[in-house]
């Protein structure tokens, strides 16, 4: 009889094991929750990558009480700095060659250990994704360090792969961390030429939205993530689009520093519905100013942001969120950084590839 006792013994264990783990995971859930409605913080997966709220919670409680390291130490470049104030852009990479440096200590070790890069930007301020092929129509990429490709080489990231497969096209790629349609808008409009066998991509994500505006939301969000990293805020002025009473697009700009802006911080957001209506208003323009075939490339967030349905007719959409694949693309940097890695960037060459009708030149 000792042994069904002991069986007993050690299921109900287990299940009372699972479900303090279960309910663990819910009380993080839940106040990581109220931590991401109290700080409106838009990009969470940039802050907290983990699946599991129990990991993240600890991770951010440690750096809290001093206990443990940043998850990485901060990204290094050399030569520096990589960023430049832009009269026009708010910020840009100045021209070079960089090297891209992630560290955090090893869990066995205790040593630190780097994750290095190479981020060759040109003289026009786009990244490198190879050498110019005179006259090829041009895939023009806009976007931000999804798009960019932030801790990824210059030869892995999706723009350079698509050019690599499209022997017949030039592909320039014009995205830098932190940007959104903004910025694709006035790069866009300094752009001497375009022509009408050409192809514009503009990458979006859901939180481009409060970007677009610089919500209050965003200036929190940009100093929390200086906070942690441990780098002071650059006095950059950000452009903000917003929309005239005739839908006419208008840009003015903001200090990116809540302490330069006052009250400006602590204000809420724009509506949902204005914030949808400048994204789209932006999107919209690439279509009416150029006669290049124009797609969206939303790779993160809700198939029903209003956004979307805003869109002209003209705009080609592109849909890559998670659903949209059959197994599972979303890696990173190899745990150094939260962005995606190689093999995500490579699922969204294979989608650009799929979704659009190459004509040969």
């Amino acid at each position: 009889m000792k042994a069904p006792s002991r069986i007993r013994t050690f299921l109900y264990g287990a299940v009372t094991v699972v479900i303090a783990v279960a309910a663990l995971e819910i009380v993080a859930s839940w106040m990581l929750l109220l931590h991401y409605r109290s700080s409106r913080l838009a990009n969470f997966e940039a802050h907290d990558p983990s699946y599991l709220a129990t990991v993240n919670l600890a991770r951010r409680l440690g750096r809290l009480v001093g206990l443990a390291e940043p998850v990485a130490g901060g990204e290094q470049t050399e030569p520096s700095p990589f960023f430049r104030a832009d009269r026009l852009l708010g910020y840009s990479a100045a021209p070079g060659v960089y090297t891209h440096s992630y560290g955090r200590r090893n869990a066995m070790t205790g040593q630190w250990e780097y994750h290095r890069n190479k981020v060759t930007i040109e003289s026009d301020g786009t990244r490198w994704t190879g050498a110019p092929r005179p006259g090829k129509p041009t895939v023009h990429i806009f976007g931000d360090s999804w798009v960019f490709g932030t801790g990824v080489p210059d030869e892995l990231t999706f723009a350079a792969r698509l050019r690599e497969a499209l022997p017949d096209w030039n592909v320039r790629l014009s995205a830098l961390g932190g940007w959104a349609l903004t910025q694709a808008h006035l790069n866009f409009d300094q752009l001497k030429e375009v022509r009408p066998d050409d192809i514009v991509v503009l990458g979006y994500a859901d939180y481009y939205d409060v970007r677009h505006v610089v919500a209050p939301s965003r200036l929190r969000e940009i100093e929390a993530w200086l906070r942690t990293v441990g780098q002071p805020i650059p006095p950059f002025l950000l452009p903000k689009a917003s929309l005239g009473p005739h839908g006419k697009l208008a840009f003015s700009y903001l200090d990116q520093r809540c302490a330069a802006l006052g009250d400006y911080c602590r204000q809420p957001d724009p509506s949902p519905s204005e914030m949808a209506a400048v994204t789209a208003g932006l999107v919209d323009h690439f279509a009416e100013a150029s006669a290049a075939k124009v797609y969206l490339l939303h790779f993160a967030g809700s198939p029903d942001n209003p956004a979307l349905a805003k869109l002209s007719p003209k705009i080609g959409r592109i849909s890559a969120l998670r659903r949209d694949f059959d197994s599972v693309v979303q890696d990173d940097i190899m745990g150094f950084d939260g962005h995606p890695g190689p093999f995500w960037h490579y699922a969204i060459s294979r989608k650009l590839l799929a979704a659009i009708a190459w004509q040969r030149p």
